[in-house]
């Protein structure tokens, strides 16, 4: 049974496009003349359609071809109609389905459509229709698509050329942000060491001049106490001369 969520789901121009590109290639219209190989065909449509990411059923894809044929039938019998005074508007998808279609009398619509019938399309499909997954590795690529997919194709490879070019050049600038960075901060680093060096340098000077200074006073300072002890020495034996020299004299001073 057909997916109520997906059945209300719009067809975007861009979904359209796809699948009419497919459809009117020459190789799926040959395929499609014979009413035997109609059913696998469909089935290959959605196949073609799951691997660019849209999720249709085989219903909603003849339905969708059946709306797009019939809708080309009208706006071609306005055409006539309004012959001579100026071209109506028609769907963005009018050339496309005029080049397939435009030979064929207006009896044939829907014939290939119709030669199925829907309900047997649907059951078959639950059995017979591969995932998305599936589809992805089974798919070979249709010769001969539609000019106007093509240029789609071509647009979008040019899009995606355009948006490389666009994040090698962001990269590019990136990287080069980058190395003026990474420059950067090696000069800030190599400022920081240089300061740090210099201000141990210049503790180690304070150090070794504190240390030259203390030694200094240290020095002075046994240079006087030699110098008192020498006086003292000096002292001392004077005044034992002194003594020698009395008692030499009067020894009865003793």
């Amino acid at each position: 049974m057909e997916n109520p969520k997906l059945n209300k789901q719009q067809w975007s121009t861009e979904e359209t496009s796809y699948l009419l590109g497919i459809w009117s290639s020459q190789e799926v219209q040959r395929k499609l003349e014979g009413s035997t190989r109609s059913k696998a065909m469909f089935q290959h449509l959605q196949r073609e359609m799951a691997t660019a990411g849209y999720d249709r059923t085989v219903e909603q894809i003849c339905n969708k071809l059946k709306k797009v044929k019939k809708d080309y039938w009208d706006q071609k019998r306005d055409i006539g109609r309004t012959s001579g005074s100026g071209r109506p508007k028609t769907s963005p998808h009018y050339d496309l389905l005029d080049s397939v279609l435009g030979d064929r009398p207006t009896s044939g619509f829907g014939s290939t459509v119709n030669s199925l019938s829907l309900e047997s399309i649907v059951l078959d499909e639950t059995k017979n229709v591969r995932s998305s997954s599936d589809a992805v590795k089974s798919h070979t690529t249709e010769s001969g698509w539609s000019s106007t997919f093509k240029r789609r194709v071509r647009s979008v490879a040019q899009k995606r050329k355009a948006d490389s070019d666009s994040t090698k050049e962001f990269l590019s600038a990136m990287t080069e942000c980058h190395r003026q960075w990474l420059e950067m901060e090696q000069e800030q680093r190599r400022e920081e060491w240089e300061r740090e060096a210099q201000l141990r340098r210049e503790e180690m000077q304070q150090e070794l001049a504190l240390r030259r200074e203390e030694a200094e006073r240290e020095e002075t300072l046994r240079r006087e106490e030699m110098e008192a002890r020498s006086k003292d020495s000096k002292l001392l034996t004077s005044c034992l001369m002194q003594i020698a020299k009395i008692i030499s004299k009067d020894p009865a001073a003793l």
